[in-house]
């Protein structure tokens, strides 16, 4: 490479290094936008509403929860009193 090349490179390269990153709440919320039209159609979670790739049968996402493990129709121990979780 020539001298001068070189030189370019190295100043581009500083240029870079050296604008510090900002965030932008307009960029953002457009890319969420986007992201949320893409899912716009994917099946979401009878119980909490969380978009998945596929649903169980019983509409329900992958969530183990006590609230989703009832809602299957699933046994869910009780807890014991004074029982910490």
């Amino acid at each position: 490479m020539s001298a001068a090349l070189e030189a370019n490179i190295a100043r581009a390269i500083v240029a870079v290094e050296e604008k510090p990153w900002e965030p932008n709440r307009e960029v953002t919320l457009e890319r969420l936008r986007i992201v949320d039209m893409m899912h716009e159609d994917w099946p979401k979670c009878r119980l909490c509403g969380q978009t998945v790739n596929r649903l169980d049968p019983a509409g329900l996402c992958s969530k183990t929860s006590t609230s989703h493990q009832e809602r299957r129709g699933l046994p869910v121990p009780k807890k014991k009193a004074g029982a910490s979780a």
